[in-house]
């Protein structure tokens, strides 16, 4: 774990309008940067980015975060790799881990492995010029030089250790560690790739971790397999990594599209025919981390695949990886070739606008579930339509209603269209809380005699987050008292603008623009606890331990991942941060409006308390 020390340091020193100008060309307007938004195709610009608050944001398609975040989205980095690339542009060094020794062993072995791995791809790259076959293979596939030059193909001779003359020691660990040569049971080593046309892996920094291997000519035997990945490595995870993402990045970002392919010779030949933005999986069926890795880079993601049963199997399992990761307002789609063509051949044949054409009519995820859970029963029987439901209830339960609540009720609508039931009896089936999911209103209350009062469905709210007025039965008195009783504290005009916050998440926000005030709020919290009055006082507690020296972007990279992360995600996405209107505003009023607010709440929860207690030693509970 990267101290969170570090961080602060790092992003201290971090300008986020740097960062940021390094990938989209940013212009001033007013305290401001704006920019068409890297994330969505748009004509008018409206991706800001504030040096004040070190933070970014959209205001079309909603996308926000910090310096790291932005090149954890723009990039595809994981969190380690962002913080490594900003250190490294500012001169600092990555902190050692928990057990230093441990650490700085680590971080050796990744650069002899590293080097290893480049000096063997140099050696590969110089040995396809050296066979007539293996350009004779690549030319047959309609390859350019340019395009061999972009992927770095190569060829490894039929040599069993063809790489000792490429490597300073043969008999090195780190060839092993690496998966370019294998130790048989007498010691002998030697090559693990043989005669093969090679295609390197990179990451997404452009390193070498891997290679995948084709067999060409007449050495394809029976008893080795056609296609050879590297094994797992300490620099390669199957699950994690995809082939050909290094160099489809910027075409991702410009099409707002991935196409998730399965094989290396696939993206080469899309690439060759323009179409750009094709990545594969490796050796290994589609995993959760490669959905969500491709959903932050994109707001589509297409699979394409054979249209025989092999393919159809390998999208069905695509498809279960992707549930429980979706997020609404991103598109999935299933693309499915006629059965005697895969992506290479089908490219090659008939070129990049009959295979544009086809990317248009791909499956959205929903109508390929349906249709193959409808294609297992006999939907016409009640017999068939109950089998159906006792398919699709664990898939459908998967999708978050957290972060897809949309599509996961969309989907049990759909489900009760498909079977003939009603939307609620679904609901009843499959309900939209599950486990871990249901929001704190949810919570049963418990009373005196030992029963629990029937739960009070949580308040609806707007899209910033802000709570909406209660809907009460005509008659209900509950209604004439919300509106004698409710109080809310005293805004600044500019505040009254938009929707109101609780008095808690007015903190939160006040505290992020102006950390300074982290020094009234005085509010006597529970440190443990679970809810927006926890959360500021969390982040009161942070900024004063850091000497109110911090900014918005600070606090959020502080709280990533901690039970505050998701409330301080959405509130930095309220108007009153991200419009420049409320600029103006007096957030010193603001704050203490709802400090006053906070303070004369509990205070009325405890008078109430009293009362309660009273009562019972009176006997009158």
């Amino acid at each position: 774990m990267i101290p969170p020390d570090f961080i602060q340091q790092l992003l201290a020193r971090v300008d986020i309008v740097d960062v940021v100008d390094k990938h989209v060309k940013l212009k001033k307007a007013g305290q401001n940067y704006s920019a068409c938004c890297p994330f969505h195709n748009e004509k008018s610009p409206s991706f800001s980015v504030s040096p004040q608050k070190q933070f970014y944001h959209c205001f079309g398609c909603g996308a926000h975060g910090t310096a790291i975040s932005f090149l954890m989205e723009y990039a595809g980095m994981g969190f380690r790799d962002s913080v490594r690339e900003l250190a490294e542009g500012v001169g600092l060094t990555m902190p050692q881990e928990a057990n230093s020794g441990e650490s700085i062993e680590r971080a050796r072995e990744a650069a002899s492995l590293n080097e290893v791995m480049s000096a063997a791809r140099d050696f590969y790259r110089r040995e396809l010029k050296n066979s007539p076959k293996a350009i004779e293979y690549f030319k047959g596939r309609g390859v350019s030089g340019e395009i061999a030059a972009k992927f770095g193909l190569g060829y490894a001779p039929d040599d069993w250790q063809g790489l000792k003359g490429a490597v300073e020691d043969y008999t090195a660990g780190a060839l092993s560690e690496c998966g370019l040569v294998i130790d048989n049971d007498e010691g002998r080593r030697y090559d693990r790739f043989r005669d093969r046309v090679m295609f390197p892996i990179l990451d997404q920094r452009g390193n070498v971790i891997g290679f995948g291997g084709r067999m060409i000519g007449l050495s394809e035997k029976k008893s080795e397999p056609k296609y050879l990945n590297s094994p797992e490595t300490p620099l390669f995870e199957k699950g994690r990594e995809l082939y050909g993402l290094f160099q489809a990045r910027r075409s991702i970002r410009d099409t707002q599209t991935t196409i998730v392919v399965e094989g290396y010779m696939d993206v080469v030949a899309l690439a060759q025919n323009g179409v750009e933005n094709a990545v594969a999986t490796l050796g290994t069926a589609t995993t959760p981390t490669h959905v969500q890795k491709l959903l932050r880079m994109a707001d589509n993601l297409v699979f394409c695949f054979d249209g025989d049963k092999a393919g159809r199997k390998a999208a069905w399992r695509a498809l279960e990886q992707s549930l429980p990761v979706i997020i609404d307002g991103k598109d999935i789609r299933f693309l499915f070739l006629p059965v005697e063509d895969d992506p290479d051949t089908f490219v090659r044949r008939l070129g990049k606008d009959a295979f544009m054409a086809e990317l248009k009519n791909a499956k959205p995820l929903s109508t390929f579930l349906f249709d193959q859970l409808s294609s297992e029963v006999d939907a016409n029987s009640d017999e068939g339509r109950a089998r159906l439901l006792a398919n699709a209830k664990p898939l459908i339960a998967q999708v978050s209603t957290q972060t897809a609540p949309a599509l996961a009720l969309m989907l049990r609508r759909r489900l009760a269209d498909t079977v003939g039931l009603g939307a609620i009896e679904v609901e009843r089936l499959i309900p939209m809380l599950v486990a871990g999911n249901a929001p704190s209103g949810y919570n049963n209350v418990s009373l005196n005699n030992g029963f629990r009062k029937p739960p009070r469905a949580p308040q609806e709210t707007y899209r910033d987050g802000s709570l909406k007025p209660r809907q009460y039965a005509p008659g209900d008195k509950r209604a004439n008292w919300d509106a004698k009783n409710r109080r809310e504290p005293t805004l600044s005009a500019g505040a009254k603008k938009v929707a109101k916050l609780s008095p808690a998440e007015q903190l939160i926000v006040d505290m992020m623009l102006k950390p300074q005030l982290a020094g009234r709020f005085d509010f006597a919290a529970d440190e443990i606890e679970e809810s927006a009055i926890g959360a500021a006082y969390r982040v009161a507690q942070f900024i004063r331990d850091h000497d109110f020296e911090v900014n918005m972007g600070g606090v959020l990279e502080h709280f990533r991942h901690s039970v505050d992360e998701s409330i301080l995600d959405r509130l930095s996405k309220h108007p009153l941060i991200t419009d420049d209107d409320m600029a103006a505003r007096d957030v010193d009023a603001d704050f203490d409006a709802a400090l006053a607010k906070l303070h004369e709440t509990a205070l009325a929860v405890q008078k109430r308390a009293e009362i309660d207690r009273r009562a019972r030693e009176m006997g009158l509970s």
